[in-house]
Order: C-alpha cells, then structure tokens, then sequence
C-alpha cells in the first residue's frame, strides 16, 4: 500500500531491530554450534562483541533495504500474478516471498562476509561457501519474522507518522 517516506521509514527501522536480531541469533547459533566455523573464547558460550557488530550493521542494511520504494510493489505484482488479494493468506504469504528473498540473499551475504572476510581475515570465497550453508535457514526464519510482524509494525508506523492506509475498494 502507499505510504509515505516517513512511514516507510519508521516501518523499516522497527521491522528491521526484529530482522536484524533473529538473523543475528541465527547465524551465530549455526556459526559456533552447528557447522563449528567460530571458535568460542574460552569460558564463554556466545560472542557478544561479534553479535553486536553484526546487528547494528545487518539493522543499517536491512533498513537501508526496506527504504526501497519499488521492491513492495514488485512483490504485489508478482503475487498478484499466483493470487488475488482477496485469497487473502495465500496473497499475502505470496507477497513476502520476493521482498524476503532480497532481504535474505543481501543480508545473509554481507553478514557473513563481515564476520568471515573483514572480522575474521578469510579470503573471500569464504564468505561464498557461508552463504551457501546459511541461507536457507535466513530465509526461512526471516521469512516467518517479517510474515507475522510487518502488518502489526506498518500499522504502528501509520499510526506515529498519521498517515492513513488507503481504503480498499
């Protein structure tokens, strides 16, 4: 729905603290205890400083993504291409795949080169092979966090920019 650039941006700032720290949780947790690629200091069962860089960068991205004024209405045109709005959850679960997938696909990638790459001093093809072993799991996760929380969080960011949604006919 059209919204203004004050509300896209309240909805991309609070949806994305929601995105950035489950993507951040996820990935450390697949990262230390499930494909062992960081290695945990001693006495310590999380890498706090490592968690922290990585969600205020994947919050930036995510927000700087969600300010993409296009990528809302390519998503309705594709599901509307599978649905109608009026099929209700299935229009809507359509709609979050294309916007989901970009999120993923970016965040997931520039996440893991970070860690890898800039913080971890890998050669580049690492960061390849990460997102290759993380991305499924980003998406599905990702997906079920933005599916469940952007109606409530644009309703939100309406309310606090007073910028009605448009009435549908």
């Amino acid at each position: 729905m059209p919204m203004k650039t004050s509300t896209r941006f309240v909805k991309a700032a609070v949806l994305n603290l929601f995105t950035a720290l489950v993507l951040c949780v996820l990935c450390e947790w697949l990262a230390l205890y499930v494909f062992h690629t960081a290695t945990l200091p001693a006495g310590q069962s999380w890498i706090w400083p490592m968690f922290f860089i990585n969600f205020v960068f994947a919050w930036c991205i995510a927000t700087i993504i969600g300010m993409i004024p296009s990528l809302p209405e390519k998503s309705v045109k594709w599901a509307m291409k599978r649905a109608k709005p009026s099929d209700g959850l299935k229009f809507g679960l359509l709609v979050n795949v294309p916007i989901n997938t970009v999120y993923a696909i970016i965040l997931c990638y520039l996440v893991g080169t970070l860690d890898a790459c800039v913080l971890g001093g890998a050669p580049l093809i690492a960061s390849v092979f990460g997102f290759l072993q993380n991305i499924i799991p980003v998406w599905v996760v990702c997906y079920i966090v933005t599916f469940f929380l952007q109606g409530p969080i644009e309703n939100l960011a309406r309310k606090a920019t007073n910028d009605p949604a448009p009435q549908m006919a």
